[in-house]
């Protein structure tokens, strides 16, 4: 389907330079299923959707496992093999051995797919780059293995299948040493180091997986539940990101105060040696100090600084010498505010989408919680008191908007998770919205037709006789149609 790009879309595509996913394709995913999507590189977002298990979850997660290097993560998913193409001709082909048929097996097998795994990077005009991950002797690995399993803070759930406590996920022997090699002192992974070539580009080639247990996060700096000699609390995600959110705008307070010190210090000298340039008229003097003030009003909101009236400007022509102290005044101010600009633009958009959401509740910035909600009738609501909709509200936006790296390849899983059905037509708006303050590409995938909404022409199904609408099924020219 042809399109003319607008400019949201030109403006996405000449942001990012890192390489951006044109097309994947797995093969046998779940032992079953062939998959083909293709991903124009100057849209924004694809929204892949079908019913329960033809793999939308294992899709992300093995994307996302292969581009950050994660053997055990992907020893775990069933499929035979998988193709992703970038928009710079590069591909990166993984073949994961023996197809099983079914996860629980996956799960058994994990280990001893790694001996049959392979990682090729293709590059044009370059000779292809492949890893096999699993370098060691068995005896080497079993070793360094039983190290792990015994200090990190895991729970056994079967033969080769863990509760890592920390997370709540479900995980493979070959995933913890993954996540906790760092236990074991001096003690080398057994397994080679993937070549640099192939680091490299994954690396630059950034992937954000939101999964769809969002909504806690572990503390161990505080009491509780002890597990294998570790301490381990689960809290609330959304009253851990409003501890982030305090502290970056401590950072941004910080920042500010160098900045002001250093400007204060060099203020008279420069006032001494400047001259006032002839542009400067009145009116420039004063239309600067009131977007200055509107700005410092703005800034008050999100508690960064109080909100105080400046000294008024005469009512009358201003005298020359005036006009060169107050334009070295607002130069200087221009520039120590400036030092919260981008935290303030993020910290708008963010609350403008949950207010726009929440109902008898208004979420307020805090310096000391990061997050504060008041009522209509002026009680204060924690975080994690909020309904597991809001919180998935809140987690979801902070995340985009906070937590990932620009130019990122952000996959969300079942974003329609607890909100209702008005707040899951408006989520692939406010990905656009977001888009336009931070460079990221996004697949989406979803149960949900609220969530596709007005976006069908970017929809693509994973089963080619489910139809809930108007769908545009994407095919590439190498691979066929999407099956």
């Amino acid at each position: 389907m042809s399109r003319v790009l607008d400019e949201d879309d030109r403006s996405l595509h000449e942001q990012t330079k890192s390489p951006r996913l044109i097309s994947l394709r797995v093969q046998q995913l779940l032992g079953q299923f062939d998959h083909i999507i293709s991903y124009p590189s100057e849209w924004p977002f694809v929204i892949l959707y079908g019913p329960n298990g033809v793999g939308k979850t294992k899709m992300l997660e093995l994307l996302s496992a292969t581009l950050a290097l994660n053997v055990g993560r992907i020893s775990r998913i069933p499929f035979a093999t998988a193709t992703y193409r970038f928009d710079d001709g590069s591909e990166i082909h993984v073949d994961s051995g023996p197809v099983r048929q079914l996860e629980t097996e996956a799960v058994v097998a994990g280990e001893a797919s790694l001996k049959t795994m392979s990682i090729s990077l293709l590059r044009p005009d370059a000779q292809a780059i492949t890893w096999l991950p699993r370098a060691m002797p068995d005896e080497s690995y079993t070793r360094y293995r039983r190290v792990i399993e015994r200090e990190a803070p895991v729970r056994r759930l079967g033969r080769d299948l863990w509760r890592d406590m920390m997370t709540m996920e479900s995980i493979s022997s070959q995933e913890l040493m993954d996540r906790y090699s760092d236990l074991v002192t001096g003690a080398r992974a057994p397994m080679a180091d993937p070549p640099e070539e192939l680091r490299r580009f994954c690396d630059d080639t950034s992937v954000h997986l939101i999964e769809t247990q969002r909504l806690l996060t572990a503390d161990t700096m505080t009491e509780y539940r002890r597990v294998q000699g570790h301490d381990v609390r689960q809290l609330p995600t959304a009253v851990e990101f409003g501890r982030d959110l305090s502290r970056r705008l401590r950072e941004a307070l910080a920042s500010n105060s160098r900045t002001t010190q250093q400007l204060d210090r060099t203020f008279p000298r420069r006032l001494l040696a400047g001259r006032t340039p002839t542009h400067v008229t009145d009116d420039l003097i004063r239309r600067r100090y009131g977007e200055q003030n509107e700005l410092r009003s703005r800034l008050a909101k999100i508690a960064v600084l109080e909100l105080k009236p400046d000294l008024p400007l005469p009512d009358r022509d201003l005298k020359d010498w005036e006009r060169g102290v107050l334009w070295t005044y607002l130069q200087d101010t221009d520039e120590k505010l400036a030092t919260f600009r981008a935290l303030l633009a993020k910290v708008e958009l963010l609350a403008s989408i949950v207010n726009s959401r929440f109902l008898y509740k208004e979420l307020q910035i805090d310096l000391e919680q990061g997050f504060r909600f008041v009522t209509s009738a002026g009680h204060e609501v924690s975080a994690g008191s909020l309904s597991s909709g809001e919180q998935h509200e809140l987690v979801l936006a902070y995340d985009l908007l906070f937590n990932v790296k620009e130019n990122s390849l952000v996959l969300v899983d079942e974003p329609e998770i607890s909100l209702h059905v008005a707040w899951q037509q408006e989520f692939l708006n406010d990905i656009v919205r977001i888009t336009d303050l931070v460079p990221l590409r996004f697949i989406v995938a979803t149960h949900s037709p609220q969530v596709i909404h007005k976006w069908w022409e970017r929809a693509i199904a994973l089963t080619p006789d489910l139809d809930f609408g108007p769908v545009a099924l994407n095919s590439d020219p190498d691979f066929g149609t999407s099956t």
